[in-house]
């Protein structure tokens, strides 16, 4: 029998215990780091892409590190909808509550001119999304956690919408059905952008932007150059 190896010290009392392997920032760098994988494989081969095979290929990773940040595939996949599809509005509209907060003076009119601006913005208004958008849309109708997830966002933007028609048209004396102005007015957005993604030379994004524009204009009154 070989002789004992000398007995491991205990922990002294006190003894500050050592760190975690992982950062809170490390964690969610790697979370961001697996949405942007997926959100490249849903960009290049649409939803059949969509594997945890080929994300975790995309990534570098070990299919671990997906469950463990994930708790589904659906989940990551609603995390992709909302950092790809509405990351430019949804700051825009964090933007829009901030200075209305601290600033009671800000004029509703910057703010509505402001949200229509964020639709058009390159980030947003780009070929790189299409294949994106039009999977999403897709399986939208089949999936019943994206749908939900759809609902939320899309609610929140429409009312945020409908909240700034609102404030110009009081403050203009206009008489304004502001939910169902925000309502066509972003499915002139989605219009406009399609066709631009399927053919540019039916509209320019800088026409896009004149016609969103346009519409809002005709209820509420002049809204570029505030």
């Amino acid at each position: 029998m070989t002789e004992a190896g000398p007995a491991p010290e205990k922990r002294k009392r006190g003894a500050k215990k050592s760190p975690p392997r992982f950062s809170r920032e490390q964690a969610d760098v790697r979370r961001s780091m697996l949405i942007e994988a997926a959100t490249r494989c849903l960009s290049v081969g649409g939803i059949g892409a969509f594997t945890i095979d080929r994300i975790c290929k995309e990534a570098g990773v070990s299919r671990g590190l997906i469950n463990h940040h994930f708790e589904s595939l659906d989940g990551l996949l609603v995390e992709v909808y909302k950092s790809s599809l509405y990351a430019s509005v949804n700051n825009q509209i964090a933007e829009a509550k901030r200075r209305r907060a601290e600033a009671s003076d800000w004029p509703p009119e910057a703010s509505l001119a402001a949200l229509v601006r964020s639709n058009f913005s390159p980030e947003y208004f780009s070929r790189e999304n299409l294949l994106i958008w039009l999977s999403l849309w897709g399986e939208i109708a089949v999936n019943p956690r994206l749908k939900e997830a759809h609902r939320e966002l899309y609610d929140a933007y429409r009312a945020e919408l409908a909240e700034d028609i609102a404030a110009v048209a009081v403050l203009r004396g206009r008489q304004v059905d502001a939910p169902a102005l925000a309502r066509n007015f972003i499915a002139l957005v989605d219009g406009l952008w399609l066709e631009w993604c399927l053919d540019e030379s039916v509209v320019t994004p800088e026409a896009a932007e004149a016609a969103g524009f346009e519409m809002l204009e005709g209820q509420v009154g002049p809204l570029r150059g505030v």
